[in-house]
């Protein structure tokens, strides 16, 4: 059975190789179309990125080295492409839509994960008074805290103080940059596998003031060491993606520079692998 003969009646010509070649190259750009409209809309809830992810997983057993997020689009302009020969479209428009259809179908079976919010702080029974933010960054704040916590035999979260500086600052206020979405943040464990959201709060404490964003939060331990890593995206700087292993109680600050850059996050994104 050659290509189109399900609809042989409704066309009245054979369908050659550059008519096939060219339904689907219109169903592969529908496909690219809705993913750039995907990311665009959801954001970092696209399911794309847990297609990163699993790619990433399939792929590092075998040993190849990591596909960003692009890869995952041109994968599924493949199957946008290879879709024609099941859906046989007789035209360019409907080659386009079926494309553009068939991408949410797939997004479906990769439901998205924004991560869990971030814990208070675990001070300790010991510590007579929460201490504020800042003097939580100062120098002599470490041996203080542990003190506190080894002396009350707390040994159940890694105590996290993060501090993030932009060169330039922000292009807006943190709660404005926030709800533009243009200043996503995300901490993996990787010895529990789970994913917090630097941004959505369940206690933790935050603070930005000129060019400095602090953050200090608990995570509960697995282990007494554990590998985590933090992925920062703001626009106007370069995603960076940092490793920190923390110990259980106070960890000394976690300091994170971030580079100014001048591609669009859209851009950078396509480009970046995801791993969590």
């Amino acid at each position: 059975m050659s290509y189109g003969d399900n609809k042989r009646n409704q066309m009245d010509k054979a369908f050659g190789p550059l008519s096939v070649m060219g339904f689907g190259t219109a169903s592969a750009l529908g496909i690219a179309t809705a993913v750039v409209v995907d990311l665009l809309q959801a954001r970092e809830a696209s399911a794309l990125y847990m297609m990163n992810r699993w790619l990433l997983e399939v792929t590092g057993m075998m040993g190849v080295e990591a596909l960003p997020l692009s890869a995952v689009m041109g994968i599924l302009m493949a199957i946008g492409a290879g879709s024609i020969f099941v859906t046989e479209p007789i035209s360019m428009r409907g080659a386009y839509v079926q494309g553009f259809g068939a991408l949410a179908v797939l997004m479906t079976m990769a439901p998205s994960d924004l991560g869990a919010p971030l814990q208070a702080p675990d001070y300790g029974p010991s510590m007579q008074s929460n201490p504020s933010l800042r003097e939580q960054f100062e120098p002599a704040s470490l041996t203080q805290f542990r003190s506190t916590k080894v002396a009350a035999q707390e040994v159940g979260s890694y105590d996290l103080r993060i501090q993030v500086e932009f060169s330039n600052g922000l292009e807006g206020s943190l709660q404005e940059m926030l709800r533009r979405k243009k200043l996503v943040g995300k901490l993996y464990n990787k010895s529990t596998g789970i994913k917090y959201d630097l941004f959505r709060n369940s206690g933790a404490e935050m603070d930005y003031d000129d060019g400095t964003l602090r953050i200090v939060t608990s995570m509960d331990a697995s282990a007494q060491k554990a590998e985590l890593w933090l992925l920062i995206e703001a626009e106007g700087y370069r995603i960076t993606e940092e490793r920190f292993i923390a110990s259980v109680g106070p960890n000394p600050i976690w300091n994170v520079q971030m580079q100014t850059s001048r591609q669009p996050l859209i851009v950078q994104r396509l480009r970046h692998a995801y791993r969590f």
